[in-house]
């Protein structure tokens, strides 16, 4: 085992394939990799989506067993990986991976931090992992949410704050398609699964179109409703493209009028974000939890579910468009990488102090 002057952090989650937290994760390691040795342990590394510095140590802890057991054994052998690194600093995400890390690092004295990416009734239906949450959390170093308002929802905890994701988005270097073929368009992107309801985004676009033929609807992503809403497009008959799975959005919002979102829940929506990074404004369902904290005037807040205040949305976005889009810069204010990068090397440094002071008290 080499020596390392820098302290170890050991970032986990299940895995690098597409998502939000993911994404985070992925960054979070690569922005931290010149102060501190980074591990980023994984249950698989199978179909990575995300691009990782060199110097990042990867580990895949794989598990012969299922449900419960299997999950015994992760944490088991999460404890033997982190003291074989001698980590110093446990960073977790998402909440099942986030008790099984807790109880590892507790058993090996090994400080903490788990990061919420869903909102916190997304286990309402999972009593077991509900009720450990209540149990395990309190024995991290610090919780963090993505919301102001999944916050309160923590007030069981001592230790626990707000984290927006560090979100950036880049030109790309290399050549990418030319998606002003398509102006003028709407842009939506996501997992294509039930909760998005991309179903409820077709059936609006397919009314709009009817009196805006000239404009298209480009989708971005992939899932297990694409087949269906395939489907629905060719019956609309309406101007639909889908993207498919996309690393970089850069010119896909760059060229669009507006971004849409009609998600029934988002932990707090990175392509909201991206978008007005983009100088894009955006109409979006008001879903738990993210949207409402991000969206003011750069964009249109509509009741979840409401299909005709969806529609009413977008003919007001397509009239006023360029006085929205006037206020989209403000939103590096807020979830800015840099600014968000700095709130996550102070959270590290206050956690790894606390932790070196108790070690000299005791």
């Amino acid at each position: 085992m080499p020596t390392h002057n820098k302290p170890t952090l050991a970032l986990v989650i299940s895995s690098l394939k597409m998502g939000g937290a993911e994404k985070v994760a992925s960054l979070l390691a690569n922005a931290l990799v010149d102060s501190y040795r980074v591990i980023l342990v994984l249950w698989s590394d199978e179909k990575r989506f995300f691009e990782l510095d060199g110097q990042i140590e990867v580990v895949v802890i794989p598990t012969k067993m299922c449900g419960m057991l299997g999950n015994i054994e992760r944490i088991l052998k999460l404890r033997r990986c982190f003291l074989k690194h001698k980590v110093d600093l446990v960073i977790s995400f998402i909440h099942q991976t986030n008790i099984l890390s807790i109880l590892a690092a507790k058993m090996s004295g090994i400080a903490v931090i788990v990061t919420e990416h869903s909102i916190y009734e997304s286990l309402e239906n999972q009593k077991l992992w509900n009720a450990l949450r209540y149990l395990v959390y309190p024995l991290a170093s610090q919780v963090t949410t993505l919301t102001k308002r999944d916050l309160r929802n923590y007030r069981f905890l001592k230790r626990v704050c707000v984290m927006p994701n560090p979100v950036v988005i880049k030109k790309p270097v290399e050549s990418y398609e030319d998606f002003s073929a398509y102006k003028p368009y709407i842009l939506s992107a996501g997992r294509m699964i039930k909760l998005k309801h991309f179903e409820e985004l077709l059936e609006v676009f397919g009314e709009f179109a009817k009196s805006n033929p000239q404009v298209s609807l480009l989708l971005a992503g992939d899932g297990e409703c694409r087949d269906s809403l395939e489907n629905q497009a060719r019956a609309l008959g309406a101007k639909i493209v889908f993207l498919g799975q996309m690393e970089n959005l850069y010119l896909a919002y760059k060229n669009a009028e507006f971004f849409a979102l009609t998600s029934h829940r988002e932990g707090l929506s990175n392509v909201l974000i991206e978008a007005l990074m983009c100088g894009i404004p955006v109409v979006s369902y008001d879903c738990p939890y993210g949207p409402s904290e991000i969206i003011s005037n750069n964009g249109i807040l509509v009741k979840m579910g409401d299909k005709n205040a969806l529609l009413r949305g977008f003919e007001e976005m397509l009239e006023n468009r360029e006085e929205f889009a006037k206020n989209t810069g403000a939103i590096y204010e807020k979830f800015g990488e840099e600014v968000v990068l700095e709130k996550w090397r102070e959270l590290i440094k206050l956690t790894l102090q606390e932790k070196n002071d108790r070690a000299k008290e005791d």
